[in-house]
């Protein structure tokens, strides 16, 4: 299998994260009108952490498959992301999912600002003072549809991983309405 088909590979399974995102946003935001929130927490855990092990191999494959060499910012979405998966990783293996799931999620959520930063870089097209200028953040190694990059991928990853632990691990309007119930 190619570089290309590989990266291409990648750049599909970001679009169907961002769109599995997008939906439970929306379902969260329109009080789930179509069911999918009802369809999609049952498996969310299970999802985030597929998809945390997913960026988690395909930026090693990146790296040491291609050959691509990580900047700076590549590195420090590494140390979200590598951390996260792990956590999950263990948390679907213990059972023990709100206890390592949330220090899952607070990695995901601040790991996200970064890849967005590292887009901006990436679309500035310069080397920012934090970038090294042999090895520029603005490199793209990889660009599928004409705006998916490494760092939109991992954007994405991050904003998929927070979004499906979120619906995971807050209650759902029944239950919460439910404890309310009981309380009176």
């Amino acid at each position: 299998m190619t570089v290309e088909t590989v990266t291409l590979y990648l750049a599909l399974l970001s679009l169907l994260a961002m769109a599995i995102t997008a939906g439970v946003i929306a379902s969260a935001l329109t009080g789930d009108r179509f069911g999918l929130l009802a369809t999609v927490r049952p498996v969310a855990f299970e999802l985030a952490t597929a998809v945390a092990v997913t960026a988690t191999v395909g930026s090693l494959y990146l790296s040491e498959g291609a050959g691509f060499t990580p900047c700076r910012l590549c590195w420090v979405q590494r140390a979200f992301m590598y951390p996260a998966a792990l956590l999950l990783v263990a948390a679907v293996g213990t059972g023990r999912r709100a206890l390592l799931g949330k220090p899952a999620w607070l990695l995901a959520v601040a790991g996200l600002p970064v890849s967005v930063f590292h887009r901006i870089e990436q679309a500035a097209g310069g080397v920012g003072a934090f970038c090294d200028q042999s090895n520029p953040c603005s490199l793209r190694w990889v660009e599928h549809f004409g705006f998916v990059t490494i760092p939109t991928m991992a954007g994405i990853g991050f904003s998929t991983i927070a979004t499906l632990l979120g619906l995971a691990l807050l209650p759902s309007r029944r239950v919460a309405t439910e404890r309310q119930l009981q309380r009176s």
